[in-house]
């Protein structure tokens, strides 16, 4: 639409004001930098005037201590002339020589004497500053002459201070004087200011940063006198300037910039007003563009709350699949953990072996995808053991070297040293990172091996680890090189594949590198094999978790009675079956409040409890008896694997949590802590 005349006149009356206003302003701040520059100009001239003539006031006072010490010893100082003489020379770089000129003005003596040996018995009284030596020499005043070509080559200045004792005149310590070098240290921090001085014939016997005087206004150039020889009237003058002519265009380049600014303020702002005097008309649509806004965020936050509770129900529903799936998970388990440690026909052995890999598998594929709905939900948590990465490593090694031989396989450590450091980290993470990395290349790999690689370095109180893991196996093809770590992604696909898996492994191990701020990636050839490379860093621990473990044979668990709280017949059995094998004798209960009666009327050394039980849950009954027992051991059992279930076990009083299935070498590794006894 068309804008009409009416709607444009008020906003250009605004701009037409507004230029008005930033060129007055953009004026009066040139004005004003203009004077501040002069004002900086004066400031910083007068500092510095001070200082170059304090200088000259030292300097000159120097050579006047040198007289007053031949005064005061009636010229028996004259024995530390060259010691004294050159002292001053060191301490004062304005002093090019000193020199003793005796009452009929003639040099006697000058330091240094190389490059002014010409001038050792020259005789000043035809000199033309004679008369100005002799008017100081009668007024007893130190002289100072104008800046002076030498009869040795060179100019100075020649300072003479009239010596008296015994009651009469006995000659002056002169001095040449040359202040360039100590002016020049005075203002080496003085880059956009020129400096000159010039002595009261108008002589520039100093000048900085080429000073020019005629090209600069009067304004800009700051000028002083000092009076360094009141007998004679001499003054010299010092002047201060700005060392190069666009001085000021430095400082006008932000002007131009404010004035840039201003008028691009008077556009907007005009623009602004045209712009909100023609919204007025459409604030009707506006209001309902609000409305529906309003709307549309109340469905929103619907669907985040439907989100919020689909997320809950994911939580739940695995938890509960978990505690489904592992309660007869459990029971398989178990029950071959106890044919395994009894005798049975030898036909049967390869069945029961084949068992015992089969529920295992289910029972990795069931981990993984409770590890990873704990990672994608950020629920994943890190424990801070003290451990070995080395040792660990070794020790899985050590685990699947077996499975590897009967492939006929070999594996092989390749470490860089004997290090046996040890780091503050989560053992459990680190040993399933290298798990996963190793399971996946013994599944893949039919001939030769795997070389694992290791090597350690300390940066700073860091312990920094690189692992390569190389397998023969059958490599992985290009086009799936790149998505390896992507959940659900196997090499094999299709009816025909080979190999076993979940697709979960790698993805799993990747996040867990990732959680940890370590790096890993992969390089592949198909059918020459698979090279994994991963890099973590852990602190290095200031403790050593040298902990002893008894001994297998001097553990002794017969005479210890524990209660079996399972409210399923089956657990409880494959529990006590696994309890006898260890030489542990067992009573059980099937709800927390028979727990409660058998552990008040019986001395139990050590209580399993169910979570998930009728009448009264695990979690309740551990909360009544810690009310009258705080000393028998509680271990909490329950297929729930998640971190809330954990905690939420611990914070009622148990000692300790086993997830099921619980296997025979956990049971064996754990129970000593609570049950042994010495023999």
């Amino acid at each position: 639409m068309k804008p009409s005349k009416r709607d444009l006149i008020f906003p250009l009356a605004v701009f037409a004001l507004f230029i008005a206003i930033v060129f007055i302003l953009w004026n009066n701040s040139l004005n004003t930098q203009k004077s501040n520059y002069v004002g900086e100009i004066q400031n910083t001239g007068s500092l510095r005037a001070k200082e170059f003539f304090s200088l000259v006031k030292y300097n000159i006072k120097s050579l006047e201590n040198l007289k007053h010490r031949i005064e005061m010893t009636n010229g028996s100082y004259f024995d530390y002339w060259e010691k004294d003489a050159g002292l001053i020379l060191e301490q004062n770089p304005s002093f090019r020589f000193v020199e003793w000129l005796d009452s009929s003005m003639i040099i006697q003596k000058i330091t240094p004497l190389d490059g002014n040996r010409a001038a050792v018995g020259l005789d000043l009284t035809k000199h033309p500053r004679y008369p100005e030596w002799r008017n100081h020499v009668l007024d007893s005043s130190t002289n100072i002459s104008s800046w002076t070509e030498l009869h040795q080559g060179g100019t100075a200045f020649l300072v003479d201070a009239p010596v008296y004792f015994d009651g009469a005149f006995r000659g002056s310590v002169t001095a040449g004087m040359d202040f360039t070098a100590p002016f020049n240290e005075l203002v080496a921090d003085l880059d956009k200011f020129a400096i000159q001085v010039q002595d009261e014939k108008g002589t520039i016997f100093y000048s900085k940063n080429n000073p020019r005087t005629s090209e600069i206004g009067n304004e800009f150039i700051f000028t002083t006198t000092f009076e360094v020889d009141a007998l004679d009237g001499q003054k010299w003058t010092f002047s201060l300037m700005p060392s190069h002519l666009n001085f000021l265009a430095e400082r006008k380049e932000s002007t131009y910039i404010y004035l840039a600014f201003g008028l691009l303020l008077s556009l907007l702002t005009s623009s602004l007003i045209y712009f909100y005097r023609s919204s007025r008309k459409k604030n009707k649509y506006l209001r309902d563009a609000n409305v529906k806004l309003k709307d549309l965020n109340t469905s929103l936050k619907k669907e985040q709350l439907r989100a919020e509770k689909a997320s809950r129900s994911k939580t739940e529903f695995i938890s509960n699949m978990s505690h489904e799936i592992r309660t007869p998970l459990n029971a398989i388990i178990g029950f071959i953990e106890v044919l395994k440690l009894s005798e049975i026909q030898s036909s049967l052995q390869e069945y029961l072996s084949l068992m015992d890999i089969s529920s295992k598998k289910l029972l990795l594929l069931v981990n993984d995808i409770l590890e990873i709905d704990k990672i994608e939900s950020g629920k994943t948590t890190f424990r801070e053991d003290i451990f070995s990465p080395l040792g660990e490593l070794r020790n899985i090694i050590r685990i699947y070297r077996r499975t590897a031989e009967e492939k006929g396989l070999y594996i092989n450590l390749d470490q860089t040293g004997q290090s046996q450091i040890e780091v503050v980290g989560d053992i459990g993470k680190y040993g399933q990172i290298i798990t996963n990395i190793l399971r996946n290349s013994l599944k893949f790999t039919e001939k030769g091996g795997i070389t694992i690689s290791y090597k350690e370095t300390i940066v700073d109180n860091d312990l920094s680890i690189a692992i390569t893991i190389k397998d023969s196996g059958i490599g992985i093809p290009n086009d799936k090189l790149k998505t390896i770590f992507d959940r659900f992604t196997q090499v094999e696909v299709g009816k025909a594949k080979r190999h076993e898996g979940s697709g979960l492994g790698l993805y799993i191990t990747y996040k867990l590198v990732e959680l940890l701020e370590g790096k890993i990636d992969v390089t592949s050839q198909e059918s020459v094999g698979t090279e994994f490379h991963l890099s973590l860093k852990f602190p290095i621990s200031e403790t050593s978790n040298s902990t002893t473990s008894t001994a297998k044979e001097l553990i002794d668990l017969s005479g210890c009675n524990v209660l079996i709280v399972d409210d399923n017949r089956v657990n409880v059995m494959v529990l006590k079956k696994t309890l006898e094998n260890l030489g542990v004798h067992s009573d059980s209960a099937t709800n927390g409040l028979e727990a409660i009666e058998a552990v008040k009327k019986n001395d139990y050394h050590l209580v399993f409890m169910d979570i998930h039980m009728p009448k009264m849950d695990g979690l309740r009954a551990t909360q009544e008896i810690r009310k009258f027992n705080d000393t028998i051991g509680i271990i909490g059992l329950s297929a729930d694997v998640t971190k809330e279930a954990i905690d939420e076990a611990k914070g009622v009083g148990m000692n300790d949590y086993f997830t099921k299935p619980i296997s025979f070498e956990k049971l064996r590794k754990h129970l000593p802590s609570y049950l042994i006894k010495i023999s």
